[in-house]
This record gives structure tokens, sequence and C-alpha cells, in this order.
């Protein structure tokens, strides 16, 4: 099961498509009920019929919750509770094989500015700083990964913060990542790490269950030709979409996500070696 924002569905696909691919009788492989993968859906089982198995995505931007309040006047506003985790946890127990991913959405509007958005229990802050609430909401996830899932049953990813290459602003402000056709081979971005990776490193290295660290950062930071920018999959092959706004952060597929599920499987095949050892 992947758990996550719009990247990790944007691996799910990725994963779907390679497993796809080593099928004899691809029929049998389907969503359970028949849904094809949009943006507007936010969960989906797909069924391997001769492996006895699903692979599933379910979306959730934040991990923690995400909630409404009300004011006096009946008009309602977004609000995050950083010490509650999202709803959809109670999907999560069932899958065997989790992967996690957050970060993006930290950086958006509302979330970035912290202004009547946090909450703790009862409390709405005013304002908040978004690194400190993307901090608080990770060692919300940390405790109920530690509280709810067992190492002996369980195997937990945690996959990093991909890089997004929009140049002159960012994706509803004008930003553009048109023309690429090769990696970025020097320079400063090379090197750029966020500090929400750091985080995450800090909490999963507090934790008791041993989450394994897919941290893709640095590798992402190369590949500026990856992106989908002008180009939408809703529309013919090769037609341009729209040059005001651009998908400068998502990733073309085949592309930069099948690299991560190649790590994944490497990841699996040493757990595997390491079990039979035993």
């Amino acid at each position: 099961m992947l758990v996550g924002d719009s990247m990790n569905r944007n691996q799910y696909e990725s994963l779907l498509c390679l497993l796809r691919e080593a099928l004899p009788d691809k029929s049998k492989m389907f969503e359970t009920r028949g849904n094809r993968i949009t943006k507007g859906r936010g969960y989906f089982i797909f069924k391997f019929v001769d492996y006895n198995c699903t692979v599933e995505f379910v979306r959730s931007h934040f991990l923690v919750r995400e909630g409404k309040r009300v004011n006096r006047q009946g008009s309602s506003s977004p609000t995050l509770a950083i010490d509650h985790i999202d709803k959809s946890a109670r999907r999560w127990k069932r899958a065997d094989i989790l992967v996690f991913n957050t970060g993006h959405w930290w950086v958006h509007g509302k979330t970035a500015r912290g202004k009547n958005y946090y909450q703790e229990g009862d409390v709405l802050y005013p304002q908040f700083d978004a690194i400190e609430a993307f901090r608080r909401a990770m060692k919300t996830w940390g405790k109920w990964i530690d509280d709810n899932m067992d190492p002996a049953r369980k195997l937990v990813f945690y996959r990093g913060y991909s890089a997004a290459h929009f140049r002159g602003g960012d994706w509803d402000s004008g930003g553009t990542c048109n023309g690429e056709t090769d990696p970025i081979s020097t320079g400063s971005f090379l090197d750029s790490y966020p500090l929400k990776m750091k985080i995450v490193q800090d909490v999963i290295h507090e934790m008791h269950f041993p989450v394994i660290l897919l941290n893709v950062t640095k590798l992402t930071n190369f590949r500026k030709d990856g992106h989908p920018s002008i180009y939408g999959k809703t529309q013919t092959k090769g037609q341009k979409v729209s040059k005001r706004k651009q998908d400068c952060s998502h990733w073309c597929l085949p592309g930069v996500p099948d690299s991560w599920n190649e790590l994944i499987y490497s990841a699996l095949s040493l757990e595997q070696k390491l079990h039979l050892a035993k």
C-alpha cells in the first residue's frame, strides 16, 4: 500500500506498470471496483489474481488529519490537526508492506502561511510555523507507526521528498521547466537538501519501528528533464496543454519513479535473503 500525496500516486502508477509487464496474462490484473486512476479519486485497489495479492493507493496529503472549522457566521475554513493521524489510517493497518510520503503540500498557500490553520487538541493557532508543524506531524505519524505496526509482520518504507524544478516561480506563479532535455550536471542545486528531510531522518531515528528510508532527494535533484512540463497525459500524445501552468514537480512515466520502485525491489530482495538466512 502506498500512502501519501500525488507524488506517491505517481510512484503507484509506475509500480503498476512495472508489475503488469511481468504478467503472462494481463487480464488477471484489474482495479477491484473498475475505477480508472484519476486525480480526483483517492483510493485504488489493484488485484493480481495469480499471486493473490493487491497493490493499493490511499491519498493522504499530510499523513495527519485534515478538517474544517466553522465560525459564528457559518462559513468554514480548512484546518490541519497535527496531533491526530489521518482518518485513512484504519486502512493502513491491513497492508503487509507500506510506502509513505508527504512534503509538497507543506509549501502551498495556507499550509505555508500557517494562519488559523494548525490545530492541536482544541487549540487552533492564530499563527504557527509550517516547519515546526511538519516536525510535530511527522512525530504523530511516527508514534502511530510505533503503536500500531508489528515489525515481525509489517515492512514500512518512507519515500523522501522529490525535487521540483520550477524556474522563475512556483507551480501557481509562472514557474516553468519546458525545453529541458538533459539532467543537471553541475551547480549548487545538486547539493540542496530540504530541512523537511532532515526532520524526517530525525523522527525515523527516534522511532522503535525500523522504518526504511528511501532517500531519493539528491537522486531527483539531477532530473530537471524528467517532468511533464507543458505536456499532459490526458491529451493527444505530444500535444501541449498549457504554457501558463506547467507541471515541474510530478514525473513522466516511464521515468524517475521507476528507480524508486527498483530500490524497493532491492530492499525486498534483501529482506527475503535475511529471512531465509535465519
